[in-house]
């Protein structure tokens, strides 16, 4: 990720997946970015040097699964 891009988002985690559930689709990782806005995706997406990265980094994995989510307050 470079500093260009790195200055768009509010935060950003992952880590390596450790569950015993077996519900994770062969997923072996996973990166949490977190942003202010919905349009703040959406520079983030379009921004040349994430869509540099981006290619570089799909061309080297199997699979990706990505989600975008307005979070929220879940009640179960």
């Amino acid at each position: 990720m470079s500093n260009e891009t790195q200055t768009l988002l509010k935060g950003n985690t992952g880590g390596k997946n450790v569950s015993i559930e077996n519900l994770d689709q062969g997923f072996t990782h996973v990166c949490e970015l977190t942003f202010e806005s919905v349009e703040g995706i959406a520079e983030y997406v379009s921004h040349p040097a994430h869509v540099e990265y981006a290619n570089i980094l799909l061309a080297n994995l199997e699979k990706v699964l990505v989600v975008d989510y307005k979070p929220a307050e879940v009640s179960l």
